[in-house]
Formats: structure tokens, sequence, C-alpha cells
């Protein structure tokens, strides 16, 4: 048994792990093209990002096709670079397609928006309509809440919003049975957005109502525009 044992022993004693070699020369080559691939990715994402934004006047789907046709460049453009198309990695081709889409795809909206541009019209979020009588103020509902001739203050508010800066908000306010006027200012509150317009109305010829109609205007800093309507009606005190 002891000479078996020995045996065993001599035997693990002549087992050596020997390394691969080491091709530190191909390891720096194949980093140096997965650094400069992703170089050209990203710059080229730049470049599409840019040339997206300058395309939205004409069409929104134009930019998209600009980026995801750029995107099949990298195929033409790596080699130009003196980079093979087939000696980069799948997963190394996957990252660089998936960062130059998003990459254009975010410079593109960065683009859109302030301080860079504004594409996009303020909105009108809400609008109502109040009354002030006898101290007391009272949304106007139509006719279960009449607003009073001469008498009560009419109170005719709005809430926008824009992704840049709002220009001005204007009313106009005529008789629906005479032609509209000029559009005045209403004025900014307390609130962040909202406007208000006050106003007393008197009757219209010598009927038991008459009905005004009102145009609200919003205009940015880009010069975009909305607009809405909306009603109401005065009695007779």
């Amino acid at each position: 048994m002891a000479k078996k044992k020995r045996k065993e022993e001599q035997e693990e004693e002549k087992y050596e792990w020997t390394p691969p070699d080491f091709d530190e020369k191909g390891f720096l080559q194949k980093d140096m093209r997965g650094t400069k691939a992703l170089f050209i990715s990203t710059l080229l994402g730049l470049v599409l990002g840019i040339i997206a934004y300058l395309t939205t006047g004409i069409s929104a789907y134009i930019g998209i096709v600009v980026i995801f046709g750029g995107a099949l460049l990298l195929r033409f453009v790596y080699p130009f670079f003196k980079i093979e198309f087939a000696s980069l990695e799948k997963k190394t081709l996957a990252g660089n397609y998936i960062l130059l889409i998003f990459l254009a795809l975010g410079v593109w909206i960065i683009l859109l928006n302030p301080p860079f541009s504004d594409q996009i019209p303020p909105q009108i979020m809400d609008q109502n309509t109040f009354f002030e009588q006898d101290g007391t103020v009272h949304q106007y509902l139509g006719s279960s809440t009449p607003i009073t001739a001469d008498q009560d203050l009419t109170n005719i508010t709005v809430d926008v919003r824009d992704n840049g800066r709002i220009a001005s908000v204007q009313i106009e306010v005529h008789a629906s049975t005479a032609s509209a006027g000029t559009y005045t200012d209403m004025q900014s509150t307390d609130t962040y957005g909202r406007y208000e317009f006050k106003d007393t109305y008197s009757m219209v010829g010598d009927g038991s109502s008459t009905q005004y109609v009102f145009t609200i205007k919003v205009t940015d800093g880009a010069g975009f525009t909305a607009t809405q309507t909306g009603s109401f009606v005065v009695v007779p005190a």
C-alpha cells in the first residue's frame, strides 16, 4: 500500500498547468478597433441628430428615416476609417447601433426644445367663466346661472402652458349679433399660467337676453398660437 501511495504522489507531482500564449498585440489591436468604432458611431449619431432636426420643418418622418437609415451606413463608414466591419464582434456592433440611434434621437429632441428652438404651439389647458353677484363669486354654467347685465362682474379665466415662453394671452369679446372687435390683453394672476379678464356687459337690443361670444388667443415666444372660443349669456336686471 505504501508503494502504491508513493506512486500516486509521484504522478501528481508530474502534472504542470501551462497557460496559453497571450497575444498582447492582437488584444491591443482589437481594443483599439472597438474604441475607434465607438467614437465613429458617437460622432455619426451627433451628425444624424442635427440633420434630423434641420429636416423637422419639412416632415418629422424624414428625421426618422435619416436616423435609422444613417445607422445602416456604419457598414460603409467603418472601412473608410480602416476598420473592417467583419472584424468587430456582434455584441460590439449591436451596442454601437443602439448608441447611435438613441444618441441621434436625444440630440434631435434636445434641439427641438428651448433654448435651441420651439416647435410646439402653446396649449390651453382649462377655461372657466365666473361672475360676481352680490359679493359672491359663481361659476357660469349656462342658463341655470344667469349673469345680470350691467351689474354682475364677469371673469373669464384661462390656464395656459408652453414648453418655452408665453408671449401674450389676449381675448376678444362681442355680442353674437355684432361683428368681432379687437383683442385685449388678459391679465396674469398669481397662479403660474393663469390669466383672467374682468368686465361688465350690457344688453344689446330689446330682447330678454344677449349672448356674448369670446375668443382667447395664446401666442408663444416662437410665434405659434392657440385659440379657444366660448360664450355666455347676460339677462336684464
